[in-house]
């Protein structure tokens, strides 16, 4: 199991906020620009991660709703929980690139979904997973932004 995965089995076992809570700052800061939406990590699991991100004035545009790129910045998050806990020990992944369609105004808290299935994994390495990623309003389920965010995945290089 991927040392990442790990922990947070580890620290959400309980199903307490604080264990979540320590899990999604310590994610944050493998990748620091995840910091700037203080996401807060909801599911973590192969083929599937979901980030929350509260609204609030530092994710803000000038009309007063979550900023396309914030939301952006919450999928590749979940898109990252999503692979770590996915991609086998052997391997390892990144992101190659990221297509997102703005889709409806957010004024309101958004949970950012990655998803995968287990046929997006069978191919011999190096290949490339597409994963699909939305986020939507908490509120009402609306679809705010909608994309693929490519990952190439390969081997390992052995030491």
């Amino acid at each position: 199991m991927n040392q990442v995965y790990g922990m947070y089995k580890k620290l959400t076992a309980k199903n307490d906020k604080a264990g979540r809570a320590a899990f999604s700052a310590a994610f944050a800061l493998k990748a620091p620009y995840f910091r700037t939406v203080a996401p807060m990590i909801q599911t973590m699991e192969p083929h599937r991660g979901v980030v929350k991100i509260k609204k609030w004035w530092g994710v803000q545009n000038h009309i007063g709703t979550v900023h396309a790129i914030a939301i952006a910045n919450g999928m590749e998050c979940a898109m990252g929980l999503l692979a770590e806990a996915t991609t086998p020990d052997d391997m390892r992944w990144i992101p190659k690139g990221i297509t997102l369609d703005y889709v409806a105004k957010t004024p309101g808290d958004i949970e950012c979904v990655a998803e995968t299935t287990p046929e997006d994994w069978d191919k011999e390495p190096p290949f490339q997973v597409d994963v699909k990623v939305t986020g939507r309003l908490v509120k009402d389920g609306t679809v705010a932004v909608e994309g693929i965010i490519p990952i190439y995945v390969s081997a390992k290089k052995k030491k």
